[in-house]
């Protein structure tokens, strides 16, 4: 549900940029966007494995690492 708002949101941005401020303001709105989205399936696919690292040291029976 989150990311479907989210997805709304960013879909209700590009259309005020585009009609306030035209076309080529939509270009620029649509990369820092992209720069948005990368850095947070970064920080997701990076949280995702530190957790899991952090799981298998505790799961692991030789602790003396």
């Amino acid at each position: 549900m989150a990311a479907r708002i989210a997805i709304a949101a960013l879909v209700l941005g590009a259309v005020v940029v585009a009609v306030a401020y035209g076309w080529s303001a939509l270009f620029v709105y649509g990369f820092f966007a992209a720069i948005a989205g990368a850095v947070l399936l970064g920080a997701r696919v990076g949280g995702d494995w530190i957790a899991g690292a952090s799981r298998r040291r505790f799961d692991d029976d030789d602790r003396r690492r």
